[in-house]
């Protein structure tokens, strides 16, 4: 995937869904044929961010974090240290607010539309204090807008067992 983005980025820039400061679940699902998305996120100094991704089948997925070049810096190391879950953990050490992308590689395409993704994002600050007017991007990324006639995509229900219909 790393290489892709490479060779994507010299053709030009990589499409990038931002993720709102405030917003603490997202729902996706990989580009087709790639096999992945990547979604952006704002640190700010010394803050520190944590993305889980949780899917029915979430053995097949993988996801990476990278700066804005696309590559590992300090702060992500610790992501090349497997924990057996779909997670990425980021801790800004500078003293300016960073940017980060989330890679979510899902190799099987086993999120769709109809099952999509979750990824859980927990920051250890307050995005109400902590007001970031940093361009969220840059680098090799463009933004990826949403279409606003598409449908949305809504948090699948349980299914009910037959035994409980009445």
């Amino acid at each position: 995937i790393l290489a892709e983005i490479q060779f994507m980025a010299r053709q030009g820039v990589i499409r990038v869904k931002p993720v709102q400061d405030d917003q603490n679940e997202v729902l996706g699902s990989s580009d087709f044929p790639a096999g992945w998305i990547a979604y952006g996120f704002r640190v700010p100094p010394g803050a520190k961010l944590h993305v889980r991704l949780h899917h029915t089948n979430e053995g097949w997925f993988r996801l990476m974090m990278v700066n804005k070049w696309g590559r590992l810096e300090e702060g992500m190391l610790q992501n090349l240290i497997p924990t057996g879950n779909p997670e990425v953990k980021y801790t800004n050490p500078t003293k300016e607010a960073r940017n980060v992308y989330v890679i979510v590689d899902d190799p099987g395409w086993m999120s769709t539309e109809a099952n999509p993704f979750k990824l859980v994002v927990t920051r250890s600050w307050d995005p109400a204090k902590v007001p970031m007017d940093q361009p969220l991007v840059q680098g090799i990324w463009a933004e990826k807008k949403e279409d606003p006639a598409a449908p949305k995509t809504e948090v699948p229900k349980e299914p009910v067992p037959e035994t409980a219909k009445g």
